[in-house]
């Protein structure tokens, strides 16, 4: 890899080259394109960039909860970061204008972030129409993207791998600086990350148990999915915040989106799990594989929540399915293993077989898909307390930082 990306290019003279593919209507890809001209001067690298249409046909589980979320959630990293905030979607002539005013000019980042910051702040005084040409070349830039194996926009392309967002700037620097193109990772990066160099083990009993107090706890929800990677990272660091600020957790499942008739491309499906891996990387918790419960895993495990549930152990039940999944490579479709799971928890493996012959968990799963659905979030993990809520593990400083505030008000 090395070779075909660096040696072989420097052997006739050419430097290292990242891909960056922009979508001119998509928020992230304008926080994204604020955030690199504000970096590149610290990358020995040259960005090549591509204006595509977006994400490609059917990879948008529920388009228009998608765009007002995607809005909502740049303008988190735009307070974050400390870059331009939306305020309004601009209307399709200034994105025709937009996209035919990159045609003209030099490719280069300051120049895809003036058309956005015009494009987005409505400041042209001229509009144009959409050109053939235009439309020819984003067409060809998408045919590229999924030609690479790649699927939506604000996505960085480089060594072999993708980088989605500015969330995964700090991959996209650590790979830098590990073939020496950047001197080290930026430090506005650093900010949100996990500097612990000890392993976070996942297993329950390793969790610190925090004193008990008088008072009634705050209600800390998540939404999650035993399929989902992303839920599995989300819901460790639940735990460690519900012990941080001693609030009750309430683990709220729902089916997998596959389970539910969705249908997610192989190449999302991918990049989600090698994503998710490098997380865990970054984070300090355990992933060593993935054995897929969809179906009869997901079942099986479900059906055993509610009990184990009313015997004061739902977060470490759901752990432990979660460690079988992503840590220990236990096959849930398997019955006997989640027996186990129950007799490792001291439970009584027999009054959860009678609990579950008498009671349907696909009601439960039911009422917090609707609860989810009411959010106005389609996919997992979610996590929502008092009046405020947000998607994905990517937002858990954003949310710590309403928890401070929400316990520091009371």
């Amino acid at each position: 890899m090395t070779f075909r990306y660096f040696l072989l290019g420097r052997f006739f003279g050419k430097s290292a080259q990242a891909e960056v593919y922009l979508a001119l209507n998509d928020p992230h890809s304008f926080m994204l394109v604020q955030m690199l001209a504000r970096l590149q001067e610290k990358y020995e690298v040259e960005l090549k960039i591509f204006f595509i249409w977006g994400a490609l046909p059917g990879v948008t589980i529920a388009p228009k909860l998608h765009r007002k979320w995607a809005i909502q959630d740049a303008n988190l990293i735009a307070e974050q970061y400390h870059l331009v905030k939306i305020d309004k979607v601009p209307s399709p002539r200034l994105f025709s204008t937009g996209q035919q005013a990159w045609q003209l000019l030099p490719n280069n980042i300051n120049n895809a972030e003036q058309v956005f910051l015009q494009t987005w702040g409505g400041t042209y005084s001229e509009h144009y129409v959409a050109s053939t040409p235009t439309i020819t070349h984003q067409v060809k830039n998408q045919a590229r993207l999924e030609y690479k194996g790649h699927y939506c926009a604000a996505a960085i392309y480089f060594a072999g791998d993708w980088f989605v967002g500015v969330d995964r700037l700090f991959h996209f620097e650590k790979t830098l600086e590990q073939h020496s193109l950047i001197t080290s990772v930026s430090n506005e990066l650093l900010a949100d990350v996990n500097v612990s160099k000890e392993l976070v083990s996942t297993k329950f009993t390793d969790f610190k148990k925090q004193p008990t107090i008088n008072v009634e706890l705050q209600q800390l929800e998540i939404f999650l999915s035993l399929r989902s990677p992303y839920s599995y990272l989300g819901f460790v660091q639940a735990i460690a915040l519900a012990e941080r600020y001693q609030l009750e957790l309430v683990i709220k499942p729902v089916l997998p989106l596959l389970m539910r008739g969705a249908s997610i491309p192989i190449a999302k499906q991918k990049y989600i799990y090698l994503d998710a891996l490098r997380e865990a990387k970054k984070l300090n918790i355990e992933f060593n594989g993935f054995v897929d419960p969809l179906g009869d895993g997901v079942i099986n495990a479900y059906s055993m929540f509610a009990w184990a549930q009313q015997q004061g152990k739902g977060k470490e039940y759901m752990l432990a399915c979660f460690r079988a999944v992503y840590v220990e490579n236990i096959d849930l479709s398997d019955t006997e293993n989640i027996d186990i799971i129950i007799e490792e928890l001291a439970l009584d493996k027999q009054a959860a077989h009678a609990y579950k012959a008498k009671n349907n968990w696909q009601q439960w799963a039911d009422n917090n898909q609707a609860e989810l659905t009411s959010l106005a979030f389609w996919g997992v993990p979610c996590f929502k307390m008092k009046n405020f809520s947000y998607w994905g593990q990517d937002r858990i400083s954003i949310l710590e930082k309403e928890i401070r505030s929400s316990i520091s008000t009371n």
